[in-house]
């Protein structure tokens, strides 16, 4: 698994699974954070297909953290005003790049990518239950 697969994953986790490693990277591992935790926008941009050009179709609030473990860069983005959460992640991403705890993240991430899948098919499911068919009509 790459790491922005891993990432994106382990947002799809229980918050307090999340801590609980986090917090075991930190008995084994040395973490120094580089950038705390922030809640900031950011610009979304879109592609126009008409004109072949791109705008910004407004602003994203996103929290972000920057740390380093066992000289390891971790970084984490994610969406909303969960500045812990995205701490936890940026340290996680960061172990997983220094080889700390590596086959329990991914099994974190295992379980995120589960979720992300059953979270899709109810999705999926709810959408398709609303098709009409003209035919009938």
């Amino acid at each position: 698994m790459n790491r922005e697969d891993l990432i994106f994953f382990l947002q799809q986790v229980d918050v307090q699974e999340l801590s609980l490693l986090a917090e075991k990277v930190g008995e084994s591992g040395d973490i120094q954070i580089i950038q705390q935790p922030a809640t900031e926008t950011l610009m979304v941009p879109v592609n126009d297909p008409v004109n072949n050009g791109s705008f910004f179709a407004g602003e994203a609030l996103v929290s972000s953290a920057v740390v380093q473990v066992n000289k390891v860069n971790g970084w984490a983005m994610v969406l909303d005003d969960k500045a812990d959460f995205a701490l936890n992640i940026a340290i996680l991403d960061g172990a997983y790049g220094a080889g700390v705890e590596q086959d329990s993240i991914r099994r974190l991430a295992a379980q995120g990518k589960e979720n992300h899948r059953q979270q899709k098919s109810k999705r999926e499911k709810k959408v398709g239950s609303t098709k009409v068919s003209f035919d009938l009509m």
